[in-house]
This record gives C-alpha cells, structure tokens and sequence, in this order.
C-alpha cells in the first residue's frame, strides 16, 4: 500500500512538473493561424521553430537562449507585411493554458539576409527589439497573466519594416524564481516570415545584440528581487525598442511598453500551415477579470 501511494505521489508531481512549463503552440499573422509542433514530437511543416522540451531555457549566457532548447529549421517561412498584427498563442504542457503570470514578454527580430530562413543558422545573429511589455497598469498583473487565462499576446511589426526574410523571436521571461540569482526563467520561440511591402525601416548598428549576450543572470529585470512588489519599477532586460519601431532610450517601465501586449482582443483565424500542437485554430476568449496575482511553482 505504501508503495503504491508513493507512485502516485511521484505520478503526481511529474505531472504538476511537466505542466508547469510550455511552448508555442500557434503563430497568427493578419488572421492566418500556423500550427508549431509539440516539443519532442514528429515534426510536420510550420513556421515555427520546433524546441525539444517544454521546460524553459535557463542562465542567461546559455546557446539555447537564441531560440529555445535544442530548436530546429522550420520547414515553412509565413507571408506577412509592416503594420500586420501578430499573436502568440502560448500554450503549456498537455495542451493547457500557459501556467505562469509573473515576468515580461519581449519580441525581437534579426534577417536571415538574401535567402530563404528555412536553413538560416541564427547563433551568431544579430538582434533588435521590436516589442516589450511589463505590467499592464501601476500596481496591476503582469500582462503574461493574460496569456495564463488564454489569450494570445498581440505585436505589431514595425509599420515601416523592410521587406525581407526574418526571425521573429517572442519570448515569455518567467520571473517567478527571480527573487535568487539564476531564477529566472527564458522562453523564447522563434517564426520564419517573409515581409513583403517597400518599405525602408531597420535598426541602426547600436540598437542590434547578440542573443546569447544582451543579458545577464544579474541583470535587473533577470534577477529582481522586488518581482512580487506591484508598485516597484521594472527595468526590462537587452536593448530598448529599436527607433524606428516606435522605441526610445528608456529601459525602465511600471506598466509596460505601450507598443504590444497580452490583449483579451484576439483575431479570427483560418487555416494555416498544418502542425501536431493540438492547438485551436480559433482561441475562444476568457474574462480578464480573475488575473491571477500569484504564480505557479514550477
């Protein structure tokens, strides 16, 4: 009998274990949805950069920073244009919602240059900030508490953004093991896209980074030991939002950056490329009005 309630027990927390963490699961571009494929799973085509766990990336100077753990080539690249709206469909383990609601969301981009990013090797890429969002109001939830109770988070790319072929990499930093250095913990995820258009806009020279190598574990912002303090500033990681995405030299928000969020307005999507996510096509919202202040154990 002992024994076999320590099965349980142990079923238990693997099970709360392997649900505490998540990935991507969708990538909406203008209303098209494209499927990612589960972490570990057969891969099937999408835009989506397939990662081989649904645990998070931990330490910030570790390779798998770039585009989540072990991630490989997508098959697909996706059609998008400046100004298009994005969203991010966040998913956790067994296909529930994503489990956390403390920290920012971040989204960069880098050019995969003249070819195709389908067999683009990013490791040694450059960067630049499109995107942060840190709390949606003084003193209220982290916007990622939105994506807890199953919205998307919503980007806009840069409505002068060249045309080209691109990385576009969203990233959920999970805040709530930050109180310790080394607490934190990095989801990031990247999408192949294509960016049609005639537009002129890009970063400038010192507003591109290294990913590894715009954080550190002892960063405010990566280790933060007011995380849990609704009334304390936020200094968000890596570069700030490049100029010509609507950015300035400021690092340091309570409310986030006004340039994206989590958003309880979520687009119509239609059938994109296919993908084993077990992922709707079409997100069914949910009421803001029980965002969650605590967080998940992982």
């Amino acid at each position: 009998m002992k024994y076999f309630l320590s099965i349980l027990i142990l079923i238990s927390f693997t099970f709360t274990f392997v649900s505490a963490h998540g990935y991507l699961a969708q990538l909406i571009i203008d209303g098209k949805a494209y499927s990612g494929n589960v972490p570990g799973a057969q891969a099937t085509p999408s835009v989506i950069r397939q990662v081989s766990d649904i645990s998070p990336v931990k330490g910030a100077s570790n390779p798998d920073l770039n585009c989540g753990l072990s991630a490989q080539f997508a098959a697909d690249v996706a059609d998008a244009n400046p100004g298009d709206a994005l969203a991010f469909d966040w998913r956790g383990g067994d296909n529930q919602n994503w489990p956390h609601n403390t920290g920012p969301m971040l989204t960069y981009m880098t050019s995969c240059g003249s070819s195709s990013c389908t067999t683009y090797n990013s490791s040694s890429s450059k960067w630049f900030k499109i995107q942060q969002v840190a709390r949606v109001s003084s003193g209220g939830p982290w916007a990622q508490a939105a994506v807890m109770e199953g919205f998307p988070a919503n980007v806009t790319l840069p409505s002068t953004l060249a045309p080209g072929n691109y990385l576009i990499r969203h990233e959920i930093l999970g805040l709530q093991g930050a109180v310790s250095v080394g607490g934190a913990e990095f989801y990031p995820a990247c999408s192949q896209i294509k960016v049609g258009g005639s537009q002129t806009g890009g970063p400038t020279e010192d507003e591109l980074v290294l990913l590894p190598g715009a954080y550190s574990d002892t960063d405010p912002g990566i280790y933060d030991p007011n995380v849990y303090d609704p009334s304390a500033s936020y200094t968000f990681p890596g570069p700030p939002i490049a100029a010509f995405a609507g950015g300035d030299a400021s690092g340091t928000s309570v409310s986030g950056d006004a340039s994206g969020s989590a958003s309880a307005s979520t687009p119509t999507a239609t059938s994109g490329s296919s993908g084993s996510s077990g992922s709707s096509s079409s997100l069914n919202p949910q009421s803001l009005s029980k965002l969650l202040n605590e967080d998940i154990p992982s």
